[in-house]
């Protein structure tokens, strides 16, 4: 994971919403900030992120059939390098005693601590937060020509 550039750990709904129809400026904001992310070769992704998004676009939003569903989260499985396993259900009890954040989301920022990631892009937890080292933001409170910086 290290590699001298700054690793970011994407939240699944932030997946989600680059084919999400019903939020056309989400949708376009969120493809723009993954694709210089991507670009960059710092994205970082859990097992659980994967499963997180299937669900969703499978059951709980209904965006796309089983097996579209299915390739889609399938292609982001490339970027699945982020640990999900019993230290990360360590660590996130760690989190979630400190923190308070619900359960999922200190899975989620586990698995970027451990994976040493610098910073966590959700919408859902308090902008510009920091866990463990690692800096929560929002993409959607940042300027959409917001450079994540290259390197540490």
């Amino acid at each position: 994971m290290p590699n001298g550039k700054m690793s970011c750990f994407a939240d699944t709904n932030l997946i989600v919403y680059t084919i999400d129809p019903e939020e056309p400026e989400k949708r376009r904001h969120a493809k723009d900030f993954l694709t210089q992310i991507i670009n960059r070769h710092t994205l970082v992704l859990s097992p659980q992120s994967l499963n997180e998004c299937y669900r969703v676009v499978t059951e709980r939003r209904d965006l796309m059939p089983r097996n579209d569903a299915r390739l889609f989260v399938w292609a982001w499985s490339e970027f699945c390098s982020a640990r999900y396993d019993p230290e990360v259900t360590h660590h996130a009890w760690r989190i979630q005693d400190r923190h308070r954040f619900g359960w999922w989301d200190c899975v989620l920022l586990a698995s970027a601590v451990i994976a040493r990631c610098d910073v966590f892009l959700s919408e859902d937890m308090q902008h510009e937060r920091l866990v463990d080292g690692l800096i929560i933001l929002n993409p959607f409170k940042l300027d959409l020509d917001f450079q994540i910086p290259l390197s540490r």
